[in-house]
Parts: structure tokens; C-alpha cells; sequence
């Protein structure tokens, strides 16, 4: 299996008294994902970017202003044409209980990055993972340790497996610094709306998971103040519910079907959350697993073991002939339910005249519901045959 290669850097700071001046409201992790194969190519198209828009410095997000919305969509426009992928996890400073061991930093970043590094080494088994550094060398190592012991399992076959490196050494730790400086932003409210477009933009194309913690089920867009969209963003809201409520739910030891199910709705809830309004075709969500390294899976596989578990398991999914969603509106809704009518219908009703002639050819002997022990059916069919007569 090809090795793949992490990069890994922060935004944010650990202090949980987030009223503090020069605090932040949330830590945001970034990990910059590059294939074997393409690594080299990534190496050089980083220093290539780095001279061309910070000279002799580092790529730091901290080094374009806030204000400079058009240098920060170049720089992030241009990180977009690297090959690589991203994976975030977004902390809630506000909502992290503040009496407990997080409010130590050296057990806050090792808990935050755990977060991360678990849900890699899930899904990469075959990874190499380089961050930034912390502290001194005593904590590198604890933390090197405490990866080790909780989330890798006997991956440690060499020292290279996880390993602590200064960004100014290394060009694609100072990518995941920008990337997830202009996250933070957009969490912190302080991105302009070009920003935010460019980033969404982006993030369609090269995001393959973004974990919120502590989860809150519910959405960083506040209700609309017009009560006519109201029962829209309930809907939307209900829905995010569920689907974190499912992936709370599977936990830290997901199986197979699971693991491909958790992947299913990471990828439709951030394209509902944060990109789009659109349907996702099968064909986005086939490329979406192999990037996370499922392969080559069929249509039917995703939808039997993926798509159709997850509903099983009250998470809502809507479809319709473009694609899958998590509904956002009523409309989406209805779209669903009009699609399946329109299947689930004439099939009751060509069975029901199958059952008719066997019925009459037989003089009722044969019931082609009985004979198959289909009780449920019978009685779905006799409930509309009680509508049919009340319509007449």
C-alpha cells in the first residue's frame, strides 16, 4: 500500500478563557494529506509558492493581514493547485468544560491533535505523519508516546511514523499553517465574504473530513430572522442532529460498513454545511472514498452498506435523480418523498395486479402474498384498497 504522508499545524491557542485579550475563540488543527507519488511534486510547488508570495519567509497565515482579502484568495488559490487533500478538526473553545485536565496546555494540544491523528491512522494505515513542533524536546517525545500508545497501534515499525519537525524546515507544515489560519478565520467571523467564497470554493475540492468538537449539533449559521424561512433551517438543523448524533453514536471503533457509513455522511454534512446547496452526485461521493482509501467501490455497495444503513439508522438522507443531500429546506424534502411515490407506488400496484390474477386463475387458491409469507405487504395493500374505495 502507498504511504501517505501528513503535515500537520495549528491556529488558535489553548487558553479556555476565551474572554482574555489575544485569546481565541477556536483551535484549529490542519492536516495537509500528500500521496507518496506526488510528494516530491508537492515539495516543489509549496517552495515555489512560498518565494513567490513571502520571498524569504515562511508561508504563515499570520503574515497576511486580515484586511488583505485578495493577497490571502491568491495565496489560497494557488494552494489549491498543489496535490494534496485536507483534514480539520475545529474546536469550541467556548463550550470546552474549563474546570477539567484541558485547561492545561500540554494535555489540551495532546487531546485536540489526538482527535485528529486517531481518525488518520484509521483510515491510512500505511501513514507518516509530521507536526509541528511544541515545547521543549521532553514534550515532543510524551506526545510522540502518547499517539503511539492510544491511537497507532504497531504502526511504529520505524522512528519515521510520527515525528515533530520546526515549520521553517519543513514548506508543507507552513501550508497546513495557512489553511488552517484561514479556517480560523471564518470560525472567528473575521474572514471577508471574498475569503469565505474562495475558501468554500476550495474546500469542495480538497477537504475529505472536518470534525467540530465538542459536537453541538447545530449549525454555524445563526436562524433566520424571517419566519418564513424558519421551518427550512429547522429542517436543516434536524437533520445535522441526526447525523452527529450517528457518528457520536458509532464511536472510536467503528467497523467496516461503519467506518464507510461515518465517511458517507462526513462528506454529505460538510458539503450541506459548508459548501453548497447542491446535490452530490454518486460519482463525487465514489471519489470522496477512494480518497479515503476504499477503492474501487461499486454503486450498489454504497448504497446497500452506506447510504441505506445510515437511514436505517434515522440519519436523513434525501435523493433525487442529481444526487444525495442533507436537506436543507422543505423543498428537499418533498423532492424525496415525490421520487420515492413515484417508485414505491406502481409497485404496489403492479403487484397488487399480479395478485388479482392468480387469485381469479386459481378460484382463490393461490394468494401470491400468502404463499410468500409477506403478512406486512398484505396489509399494506389491503390499507390502500380501504383509501382507494374512500376516493370513489
Amino acid at each position: 500500500m502507498e504511504r501517505t504522508y501528513a503535515f500537520v499545524d495549528e491556529s488558535g491557542n489553548h487558553d479556555l478563557e476565551t474572554s482574555k485579550q489575544g485569546s481565541s475563540g477556536f483551535f484549529v488543527v490542519c492536516s495537509v494529506l500528500v500521496s507518496e507519488t506526488g510528494l516530491e511534486r508537492a515539495y516543489e510547488l509549496a517552495e515555489a509558492l512560498r518565494v513567490r508570495h513571502f520571498q524569504t519567509g515562511e508561508i504563515k497565515s499570520s503574515k497576511v493581514k486580515v484586511k488583505d482579502t485578495e493577497r490571502r484568495v491568491r495565496i489560497l488559490s494557488d494552494l489549491a493547485e498543489l496535490p494534496l487533500k485536507l483534514y480539520f478538526t475545529v474546536v469550541d473553545k467556548s463550550r470546552v468544560y474549563r474546570d477539567g485536565g484541558l485547561q492545561f496546555k500540554k494535555s489540551f494540544i495532546k487531546h485536540i491533535n489526538g482527535m485528529l491523528y486517531e481518525r488518520l491512522f484509521i483510515d491510512r494505515p500505511n501513514l507518516q505523519m509530521t507536526v509541528d513542533e511544541h515545547g521543549g524536546a521532553e514534550f515532543q517525545e510524551s506526545l510522540k508516546a502518547y499517539v503511539q500508545a492510544r491511537y497507532v497501534d504497531d504502526l511504529f515499525g520505524d522512528d519515521q511514523s510520527f515525528q515533530t519537525k520546526s515549520s521553517k524546515n519543513d514548506v508543507l507544515i507552513q501550508v497546513a499553517d495557512f489553511f488552517a489560519g484561514s479556517v480560523a478565520q471564518i470560525y472567528e467571523g473575521k474572514a471577508g465574504e471574498e475569503v469565505v467564497k474562495a475558501y468554500k470554493r476550495i474546500l469542495r475540492d480538497l477537504t475529505l473530513g472536518l470534525v467540530e468538537w465538542p459536537p453541538k449539533y447545530q449549525s454555524l449559521l445563526a436562524a433566520p430572522a424571517d419566519d418564513s424561512q424558519y421551518a427550512d433551517y429547522r429542517v436543516h438543523q434536524e437533520a445535522l442532529k441526526q447525523a452527529d448524533q450517528f457518528i457520536a453514536k458509532v464511536g472510536k471503533h467503528p467497523d467496516e460498513d461503519e467506518r464507510l457509513q461515518c465517511c458517507i455522511l462526513d462528506y454529505l454534512r460538510f458539503q450541506s454545511e459548508f459548501v453548497s446547496r447542491d446535490y452530490v452526485t454518486m460519482g463525487d461521493i465514489k471519489s470522496h472514498l477512494a480518497d479515503r482509501g476504499f477503492g474501487d467501490l461499486s454503486d450498489q455497495k454504497i448504497k446497500s452498506s452506506g447510504i441505506a444503513k445510515l437511514r436505517d439508522s434515522n440519519v436523513i438522507i434525501t435523493s433525487a435523480s442529481k444526487g444525495y443531500k442533507i436537506p436543507q429546506t422543505r423543498a428537499d424534502i418533498n423532492d424525496f418523498l415525490r421520487m420515492t411515490s413515484g417508485q414505491i407506488v406502481p409497485q404496489l400496484e403492479r403487484i397488487k395486479r399480479a395478485r388479482d390474477v392468480y387469485i381469479l386463475s386459481s378460484r382463490g387458491e393461490y394468494d401470491i402474498l400468502k404463499a410468500a409469507n409477506l403478512p406486512e405487504l398484505e396489509k399494506l395493500l389491503a390499507s390502500l384498497e380501504v383509501l382507494g374505495d374512500g376516493d370513489h
